[in-house]
């Protein structure tokens, strides 16, 4: 939480704090409206460098919003540790680009857009394919991805074509989760199958899958992972803290060693990368 999110934070944990605020608030907004023309009041711009790119994200006043952005950008939970493997990835990626291919990245729970924004600026080159199944993320990371060359698309993943619907269990926006059901869940979801189809391989090389789905992953790699498999570095965060009792990652690390792919752990993510692979390539 930045130092704006505290101070809301603090000052609505009294009563005479929750008048301040309150009594503020009609001023607090004419300055914003004069600062920031065209934005509403419940949100915010905030502007950010990473990897030597200015840019900007619009976001809600919400801790689940300012962890999004904390995470990419000053935890950079994406950013791989300096090591071999992240050396591997960097010349496969630039050796993707020079093969008149680009690099496809597939942000899975893409949220608001941070990670998207930060994948970008991490990958230049790449084609993002962002997916956000909730309404009020969406209408975000629209805008805030507008001018990136990525694919922004509302729906689910899931491990086959279908539908489901979305249930907030009461963790914020950060955690929507996708049931699945008939047509009238009103959400569709796709199979990182059709994901790819929509991905010809003559222009398009998968290079990385980010996966933030909330549990989803679990029927998802206890499914057919072939499409899965065709990327050579695959970022997870895995919910069983979130979810006990149902194994959300089993399928995941069974797949990750029947590959013989290596692992890397980094904040709460862990990495499977295809060394074998980004070997032959």
């Amino acid at each position: 939480m930045n130092l704006q999110g505290e101070t809301v934070e603090a000052l609505n944990a009294t009563s005479l704090g929750r008048l301040i605020r309150k009594t503020a608030r009609p001023a607090v907004h004419f300055v914003r409206r004069v600062l920031h023309p065209g934005v509403p009041p419940q949100l915010q711009r905030t502007r950010l460098n990473c990897n030597d790119r200015q840019m900007s994200i619009l976001h809600r006043r919400t801790f689940a919003d300012y962890s999004a952005i904390r995470q990419c950008f000053e935890e950079r939970q994406y950013e791989l540790p300096r090591c071999g493997h992240c050396a591997m990835i960097d010349n496969l990626y630039r050796e993707i680009a020079a093969s008149g291919r680009q690099p496809l990245i597939m942000d899975c729970g893409a949220n608001i857009g941070a990670s998207v924004l930060w994948f970008a600026s991490r990958y230049p080159r790449a084609h993002i394919v962002a997916v956000e199944p909730a309404p009020d993320n969406f209408d975000l990371l629209r805008q805030n991805c507008a001018h990136l060359d990525a694919d922004l698309r509302q729906a689910g993943v899931a491990a086959e074509d279908g539908f489901a619907r979305l249930t907030d269990p009461g963790e914020g926006s950060l955690a929507y989760r996708t049931v699945p059901s008939g047509p009238e869940g009103g959400l569709a979801t796709f199979s990182l199958t059709t994901l790819l189809g929509s991905k010809p391989s003559p222009a398009y090389t998968p290079f990385l899958l980010k996966l933030d789905i909330e549990g989803a992953e679990k029927p998802l790699f206890d499914g057919d992972c072939s499409a899965i498999a065709r990327f050579p570095v695959i970022i997870m965060e895995p919910h069983d803290w979130f979810l006990p009792g149902q194994s959300t990652s089993l399928g995941f690390f069974r797949f990750h060693a029947a590959e013989g792919r290596e692992l890397l752990v980094q904040h709460e993510n862990v990495v499977s990368i295809a060394c074998s692979a980004i070997a032959r390539a």
